[in-house]
């Protein structure tokens, strides 16, 4: 079977991609940092309801990977992200109005399905971006990510006491405009004719179809890096959830936690293309697993830090780790598993990410009541050390890794 690509359109252009993340990760930077706060102190709701609330978001969000993954492989990517982007927009603008409890949640957990969805579909599509490595790809991504958290907690930090209704409202505008660049950038061809595998011959411009098409399954090697994100993330969490009352209680304004995150992205804005050259240049597991043992030692210290500048150091060290880690590992489950999964195999990496925030929100929420900060710290780091330690092993028995 032949198919005619001559007026097929354009590849995704990177730079669209890159806009589109850069909208998506402002507006969603501008309601999980108050998440915990607005609950607890606007709300009058407890840390562990509030983390009950992120738990049953994070699951809904790994729902919504799930059925992101399926539709690219098995549906129309293009329309799935369309669909997706007006389910967020419709959730987020409703919280302009609908923000008492409990409407406050179920807006929350609509927004976490079309996030989990959302997050799915643009990191296959980063799959199909043409001239680039892969890994390259994702590094800009992360790139671009962190300038929309540096905005978005910007926003929230200075923004916060003005109303909950106003950061709303520019998350909105931010969203909608996110839509109106997928309508118009994103309708691309993707590698697959009606569920079958397609191999493109640049020289006659045809397709050939073929029936056998691969199969997604979980190998040790992929068992392992999942758990590795599950206990990353599920670490990560604490920043996201405890920390910011946690600085409040020892005495810190909240502005110092926007503060903390903006710090965050400009370091990984100034360093990062100076840490992904080394890391680009090294099997993926090197730099995955160095950034996992950096990532995790920052909860050791973090138990014994009580000024500002001290958690800024802290995070930092979190930071350096994070940089080396996270954007090298969608790249390295894109690179061992079959292209023609390439929506499962994503959706899988956001499946595992979102599982860590199904915990971590809840753990965190029910230590903070009890008082047990530095229990939890130290919890979690024991945890990431043993898991990291557990996928060193699976690639040294493994003997047919796939490095760069």
């Amino acid at each position: 079977m032949q198919i005619d690509l001559t007026d097929r359109p354009r590849p995704l252009n990177e730079k669209w991609l890159l806009f589109g993340t850069l909208l998506s990760n402002t507006g969603n930077s501008m309601i999980w940092p108050v998440t915990t706060l607005y609950m607890t102190g606007v709300l009058h709701q407890t840390f562990t309801t509030a983390g009950i609330v992120l738990m049953i978001g994070s699951i809904i969000s790994m729902i919504g990977s799930f059925v992101g993954g399926k539709l690219f492989d098995h549906w129309r990517p293009y329309e799935a992200l369309l669909i997706t982007s007006f389910i967020i927009l419709i959730a987020v603008s409703s919280l302009i109005v609908w923000n008492d409890w409990p409407a406050f949640a179920g807006l929350i957990w609509l927004a976490n399905f079309g996030m989990g969805v959302e997050q799915t579909l643009v990191n296959s599509f980063a799959t199909t971006v043409p001239g680039e490595k892969t890994r390259i790809v994702f590094n800009n991504m992360y790139i671009v990510l962190n300038i929309g958290v540096v905005l978005g907690t910007l926003a929230v930090g200075y923004l916060f006491d003005y109303g909950f209704s106003l950061l709303m409202i520019i998350s909105s505008v931010l969203y909608f405009f996110l839509m109106l660049i997928i309508a118009t950038k994103f309708n691309v061809p993707i590698a697959h004719v009606r569920g079958e595998t397609v191999i493109v011959d640049s020289a006659t411009a045809t397709v050939e179809t073929n029936q056998v098409r691969p199969t997604f399954r979980l190998t040790p090697l992929l068992v392992g890096i999942g758990a590795l994100l599950f206990i990353t993330y599920l670490s990560y969490m604490l920043w996201e959830t405890v920390m910011a009352p946690h600085m409040k209680a020892l005495g810190m304004p909240t502005r110092n936690y926007a503060d903390l995150w903006m710090i965050n992205g400009i370091t990984i804005i100034l360093l990062q293309k100076v840490v992904s050259g080394w890391a680009n240049k090294r099997p993926y597991q090197i730099s995955v697993i160095l950034g996992s043992l950096i990532f995790a030692s920052s909860f050791f210290f973090l138990m014994f830090v009580k000024e500002f500048w001290q958690i800024v150091l802290v995070f930092e060290l979190l930071t350096i780790g994070e940089m080396l880690q996270s954007p090298q590992v969608p790249a390295w489950v894109a690179k061992i598993t079959p292209k023609e999964v390439a929506g499962q195999a994503q959706g899988f990496v956001s499946m595992m990410i979102s599982s860590g925030r199904v915990i971590g929100p809840i753990y965190s929420g029910i230590m903070m009541d009890r008082g047990l900060m530095n229990m939890m710290f130290l919890s979690v780091f024991v945890m990431m050390l043993l898991i990291t330690a557990s996928l060193a092993w699976t690639i040294l028995k493994s003997k047919h890794v796939k490095t760069s």
